[in-house]
Parts: C-alpha cells; sequence; structure tokens
C-alpha cells in the first residue's frame, strides 16, 4: 500500500567570506517579520490583486553569475537567479517547509524506495513546448550521462529506474530507501530545462537558458547586468507582478550599498558587516531576515600528525570563544553554533554546545603532551574581512597559548589547496540546504566529497547512513544527535555558528520575502512606480 505524502511534515563556500556572509545578517530594528506565505501555486487571487503590477526592479548581486545550467552549477550566486527562470519540482517556503511546485502530488512506497509524482498539467516551458515526464526524464539522464560530467549527478546516484506511465505522471525506483529525496528535488536537480533546448543550443545552452519559471532570460550581458522578463503565460496566472528584472553585479560591497542608497538599484543580496548601522539609520530601507541553514566552520586536516591527537582538537574547540566573534566580526548578528545542524532547521538540538574554556583548552594540551602549546598555518581568504575573522581566531587561540600562523590566500587558492590536502587547518561555510542530510553526510562520512580534512569514524558513516534511510524526522533526529555527541568528542570540526540570511531593500519594494536557503524569489514581488 502507498503512503500519501501530507506535505506540511514532508549548497559549497569553500572560503566563507566575512562580506559574503553578511548577505546571511540576521534581524536589525527595521527588519521585516519573518513570513510563512503560501507556496506560488496556493496564492489566492484575490490578494494578488490587491498588488501593483509592472515595473522593473534592479537588483544588486555579490558577483556575477557563474552558468545559467543547473544541471552544470555548484555556485550558490547562480541559485539567486534560477527560482526565477525555472520552477523547482518542490518548493520551499519562507519558513523553510517543501511543497508542491511542478510535481502537484507524489506518493512514497512502503518501502520507501519508489515515488510516483503527479506532475502539473498545462505548464509550458518557455519555448512553447510542453513541460511533462518526459522532460524531467530527458533532464535526469542528462545529469546522470557521464559524458556530460554534471556537478548535480550525485543527487541521482540512487536512481535505479525511471519511468512515466502516462505524459504526467513520473515513477522514480531508488536503489535504497532515501529520505532526503525530496529535498533534494527542491535544489538545482529539481529544476527542469526544456529538452528541446538543451537540444538546439548544445553547449551553449548555459547562454540560453529555457525553464518554465515565472520570467523568460533576455540577455546576459557578463559582468554588467542580466536580465529577464514577465513569462506572459506563467502556469500560475496571478503572478509574477514585475515586466523585468536586471541584475548587476556589484563586487565592491560598500559601493553596492552606496548603489541602493542613491537608487541606482533597488536591492541588493548582501553588504558588509559594518554597515550594518548605517543601514538602519538610512531612512527608506529596509532590512528582512533569517536564519540560514548554513554553518561556520574550522576544520583540521587530519592526515597530519599534529591533528591526529583528539587532545590537539579537543583544546582548539575550547579555545575558541564563539560570542566574541559574534559581537566582533558579526555585531551580534551571528547564531553561535556546535554542529552541523542549524538552528533554522529540525534537526538542531540546543543541549549540544562547547564550553570556551581557556582552563579546559590547557588541560587538553597537556594530555596531548604539549602544555605549552603548538603552532600551525591557518588558510584565511585574503579580503578584509575574513582576515579580521582570522586574526580574532589567532588571538583566542593564543590565550591558550596555540600558535596561529596565517597564510592569506584567494578562495579559489584555499579550495584547490584543501582538495589536494595540502594544509594543516582551514575554515569556511556552507550555504545550507533544507535536509539536514545535504548539510552534514558529504562533511563527515568516510571520503566524502567535502570531507576534505579525511576525517573517518565508522559509527558516524553508520548513524548518517541510518538517518537517510528513517522515515521520521523525530527518528532521524535522534540520530543527527547522536552524531553531533560523536563530533563534540572526535572534534574535527570546530563550528561556530550560524549563518544569517540578510537582504535590503528601497522600501518602494513591496511582497519581498527572505528564505532560509538564501535564494533570491521574486515571483510576488512589486515596485511602486
Amino acid at each position: 500500500m502507498n503512503k500519501r505524502v501530507d506535505f506540511k511534515k514532508r549548497a559549497l563556500i569553500p572560503a566563507l567570506t566575512a562580506s559574503i556572509l553578511v548577505a546571511m545578517v540576521s534581524a536589525c530594528s527595521n527588519t521585516a517579520a519573518p513570513s510563512t506565505s503560501a507556496p506560488q501555486g496556493a496564492a489566492s487571487s484575490a490578494a494578488a490583486a490587491e498588488s501593483p503590477s509592472g515595473g522593473k526592479l534592479r537588483v544588486g548581486i555579490v558577483t556575477d553569475f557563474g552558468t545559467l545550467d543547473p544541471a552544470k552549477s555548484t555556485l550558490l550566486i547562480d541559485e539567486e537567479l534560477y527560482n526565477n527562470i525555472y520552477d523547482d519540482l518542490i518548493m520551499v517556503t519562507p519558513d523553510g517547509k517543501l511543497v508542491p511546485g511542478l510535481a502537484a502530488k507524489w506518493n512514497i512506497s512502503d518501502d520507501g524506495k519508489t515515488y510516483t509524482f503527479e506532475l502539473r498539467q498545462g505548464v509550458k516551458f518557455h519555448d512553447g513546448t510542453d513541460f511533462n515526464a518526459q522532460a524531467v526524464i530527458d533532464n535526469w539522464n542528462w545529469i546522470m550521462d557521464k559524458a556530460n560530467a554534471s556537478p548535480r549527478s550525485s543527487d541521482l546516484v540512487l536512481v535505479q529506474e525511471l519511468s512515466a506511465p502516462d505524459p504526467y505522471t513520473l515513477v522514480v525506483k531508488l536503489k535504497t530507501p532515501f529520505t532526503p529525496f525530496l529535498a533534494t528535488l527542491s535544489d538545482r536537480t529539481g529544476l527542469i530545462s526544456s529538452p528541446t533546448a538543451r537540444k538546439k543550443y548544445g553547449d551553449q545552452y548555459d547562454m540560453h537558458p529555457v525553464g518554465t519559471g515565472p520570467f523568460e532570460f533576455v540577455e546576459w550581458n557578463k559582468n554588467d547586468h542580466l536580465t529577464i522578463k514577465k513569462n506572459p503565460n506563467y502556469w500560475n496566472k496571478d503572478y509574477p507582478k514585475l515586466d523585468e528584472i536586471e541584475f548587476k553585479p556589484i563586487i565592491n560591497q560598500s559601493q553596492k550599498l552606496n548603489a541602493l542608497i542613491s537608487g541606482q538599484v533597488d536591492l541588493v543580496d548582501s553588504i558588509p558587516f559594518q554597515d550594518i548601522p548605517k543601514v538602519e539609520k538610512t531612512k527608506g530601507l529596509k532590512l528582512g531576515s533569517r536564519t540560514s541553514f548554513g554553518y561556520s566552520r574550522i576544520y583540521m586536516n587530519l592526515t597530519k600528525p599534529m591533528f591526529q591527537d583528539v587532545h590537539i582538537r579537543r583544546a582548539m574547540n575550547y579555545a575558541i570563544n564563539r560570542d566574541e566573534i559574534n559581537q566582533i566580526i558579526y555585531f551580534g548578528k551571528f547564531v553561535p553554533g556546535y554542529s552541523f545542524f542549524s538552528t533554522a532547521g529540525w534537526a538542531n538540538d540546543p543541549a549540544i554546545k562547547v564550553p570556551y574554556s581557556i582552563d579546559k583548552a590547557k588541560e587538553e594540551l597537556k594530555l596531548a603532551g604539549k602544555p605549552d602549546g603548538f603552532s600551525f598555518t591557518y588558510l584565511s581568504a585574503n579580503d578584509p574581512q575574513s582576515m579580521q575573522l582570522s586574526q580574532l581566531y589567532q588571538s583566542q587561540f593564543a590565550k591558550a597559548g596555540i600558535t596561529m600562523k596565517i597564510e592569506a590566500l584567494d578562495s579559489s587558492a584555499i579550495t584547490k589547496r584543501t582538495i589536494a590536502g595540502d594544509f594543516e587547518v582551514a575554515g569556511g561555510g556552507w550555504s545550507g540546504m533544507i535536509d539536514p542530510d545535504q548539510n552534514s553526510y558529504a562533511f563527515a562520512v568516510t571520503d566524502a566529497p567535502f570531507n576534505r580534512g579525511k576525517y573517518s569514524n565508522p559509527e558516524v558513516d553508520k548513524l548518517l547512513q541510518q538517518a537517510r534511510e528513517l522515515e521520521s524526522n523525530d527518528e532521524r533526529k535522534k540520530i543527527y544527535s547522536q552524531v553531533s555527541s560523536i563530533l563534540i568528542e572526535d572534534a574535527p570540526f570546530i563550528f561556530t555558528g550560524y549563518q544569517p540570511v540578510v537582504d535590503v531593500w528601497n522600501e518602494k519594494v513591496q511582497g519581498f520575502e527572505v528564505y532560509p536557503d538564501q535564494l533570491l524569489r521574486f515571483y510576488k514581488t512589486t515596485i511602486s512606480k
């Protein structure tokens, strides 16, 4: 017997800089209250009719996009665009719930290995072709084809068979149960491109994206602007409201805020933390925020003899003062944290904590045979904000007698070094996704792709695999708490906190909401003339 799903129940930044992290700041005095609005398909026509329509929205973004093809993307910045051109099979609400998108309904078999999706009918791609089950299959077959080297292929590694018994029914058979599968379909793998357009443009498809979303692609002048326009045939007839959106990359974060204040753009996706007071005092600006699903951490290379000693790792963990980091670096807008699982999600266990204690740090150093401390080199991103954070780490470790040397590099160089294992200690952040598996498994399981410190614990591997197969989130949460407790004992990671999400906009912009996955969704947004 199949189980009907109750819809209400049912990203990597290798060296995340503080200037980018401010895109995730929490509430200020003029912060918009978090809301729990309906998904795209659920909003009432009456409510939509009350909002103004038309106009052009100008958005300042932290950097230019990498690719317009979700099947090729690995960058968070790309996703700030995607949910406007494409629709996900499963959508996310502002309060982090999974709701129907292009998949209107779904059933899961009793053994958790067969998913049957009833797809939304009457939906057209921007090129006029039909969205249907075969379109999804074509997209996923392209991703799973090793010749295409899609970074999304890992999302579908458990897929055994895809079939379409009728045009709007999709059946997915998995090799093993995988409870996070629905959450996976709320990310890039669930964004469906026109198979006709992909075939037409081939390798150039990423410059000619065609989805089913509320806006259609117009042009991309790299490093200057990208423009999208209203999809007049969008399946939800109440949306979108805007006629056009222009995304403008403004690398210098202070300049981006100035562009907002001067009226050159209407909304920005990040500001430097030190500019928060300026935003609070500037009339006509609004700041909206949520705690994200993501986190920041320090991690050690456990292939290095020094860091194979658990007492060394524990000493470092005790020496980090998260409250001081929050106040000095993040102006009190950060949420101190101690595990993979953000307070924004259901898997967070408030009992999981690491006390700040120089005395305990020194005790661990004695147990490691290093009563006078030791030294190590930390790879830091070389922007000013990241350097400030690294220097604070340095001063905190010094109080325990630990000497931290800083090697400043650009983020791409840090990525190459950490992938190659050419480092002692590094740090960074993960932007976060809706399911806790997406924020932990690839970082902690033996030989997982983002486990660059080479941590390995068979019990953690077993527990995280078990959490993937359990249906109940209550049971999964117990597993994740066990994992968190083990990680505190093993200390391969030093979690510092949970990244806030912030967007700042001109008060003439209305209907915009901040999401814990950090993505920009403009289907309900309006702008006064």
